[in-house]
């Protein structure tokens, strides 16, 4: 009996141990390097958290290059254009609708090895306050970290000093949170323009542009798309022009530009356009009419 309560005991031992040494975290390390670059992952992150509670997301880093790299990565709240244009936040400075007053990540520094990987936890802590209750966003920004070098005399007599430029790589994860209790199914159309080109030849690449514009009057964030259909009145020549993917803030307005192609025969057209911003009750469309006239002879 005392024999088998020993090998009992060794036995759970062992299992004990093997059990903790898988629990302990490994840094992951690929197999083979590419030497393709260092790669982020995801580039997007979505949350959709409960004011009052917190999540956490992750972002790996992976080193695929064959030299040892280092990262700080920090928050940052941005504004955005109605072309789209991001323009970052000065540190400590926030935005109305901005989520980094409520992020923390960790770790905030990383050291990378050749083929090395590296996961970012993202942690939200949303508050039970009015200003929870609405959409937000903010930017993960990873920026590579160089050792400072020496700053050497450039003439002999050290009069005139030189110092050397490494240049610098950083990403950029854009991050978005659309609380249960937010609407984005309010998104519409406000503007439409057809203007013509100037077509005095034949070497013309455009036959005008469409000019369309969508104003998001809910509180959540919209990921949507926007495409047009041209339909010739006179011959019924369909064509389809190339859609546009975008992400449009609560009260943000969105303005787009669709050149027409040079190769777009002449005549009377409608342009249909539809805004669709993912709601399961409805899309948003208009339709607007303009004519392409012929194009002008060269001139001798």
């Amino acid at each position: 009996m005392k024999k088998i309560t020993i090998l009992y005991f060794l036995f759970s031992l062992l299992i004990s141990f093997g059990v903790n040494a898988q629990e302990t975290p490994k840094p992951i390390i690929k197999d083979t390097i590419t030497d393709m670059g260092v790669a982020v992952a995801p580039a997007m992150v979505k949350f959709t958290t409960i004011p009052g509670y917190s999540d956490v997301k992750y972002v790996t880093i992976t080193n695929d290059t064959k030299k040892p790299e280092k990262f700080k990565i920090s928050v940052a709240d941005y504004d955005m254009n109605d072309k789209g244009s991001v323009k970052q936040m000065p540190t400590n400075i926030f935005h109305e609708y901005g989520l980094s007053k409520w992020i923390t990540i960790s770790p905030s520094f990383v050291e990378l090895r050749p083929g090395e990987a590296k996961k970012i936890a993202i942690t939200l802590a949303v508050p039970d306050s009015a200003n929870a209750y609405r959409a937000g966003w903010a930017m993960l920004v990873i920026d590579e970290m160089r050792e400072r070098q020496a700053i050497t005399p450039k003439n002999a007599d050290g009069k005139n000093m030189a110092m050397g430029i490494i240049p610098t790589f950083g990403f950029a994860v854009y991050m978005f949170q659309n609380p249960p209790n937010v609407k984005v199914n309010k998104l519409e159309l406000t503007k439409l323009k057809y203007v013509s080109n100037d077509q005095s030849n034949n070497n013309i690449t455009s036959r005008g542009t469409i000019y369309a514009s969508a104003k998001n009057i809910g509180d959540g964030l919209g990921f949507s798309k926007m495409y047009i259909e041209l339909t010739n009145i006179n011959n019924g020549y369909k064509t389809k022009l190339s859609s546009k993917q975008f992400t449009i803030f609560p009260k943000m307005e969105r303005n787009f530009e669709f050149q027409l192609p040079g190769e777009l025969p002449s005549g009377k057209y409608i342009g249909s356009v539809v805004l669709d911003f993912g709601s399961d009750e409805s899309l948003d469309a208009a339709e607007i009419e303009f004519e392409i006239t012929p194009l002008n002879p060269p001139k001798k």
